[in-house]
């Protein structure tokens, strides 16, 4: 019996539980940012049960795209970023018009 592997399968799956990032599927457009100034910028997306539109906080990460911004956690709600990182095996693909 090898309990050194059992020991690293343990903590690898214990290190997958604590996993934060985020990834961006379609990254045509959208860009990350950290927002560094005290200028008022509003999420354009509005939390479930609000009627209202959140402030983007000093120091935190968000994603713009043209004029729209989403706080990260609006980003996942709306499936413009997601936590799967297998996002690429399990999404289904776009057929694109061939140009005439």
């Amino acid at each position: 019996m090898d309990t050194g592997e059992s020991a690293a399968d343990e903590t690898t799956h214990a290190n997958d539980a604590d996993d934060a990032r985020l990834y961006v599927p379609d990254t045509d457009g959208w860009k990350a940012v950290i927002k560094h100034d005290s200028e008022k910028q509003y999420c354009y997306q509005k939390r479930p049960g609000e009627d209202f539109f959140h402030l983007i906080l000093n120091g935190e990460i968000y994603l713009i795209s043209g004029d729209e911004k989403l706080c990260l956690q609006c980003a996942v709600r709306r499936g413009v970023a997601t936590h799967d990182r297998l996002f690429w095996q399990h999404r289904v693909k776009r057929i694109r018009n061939a140009p005439m």
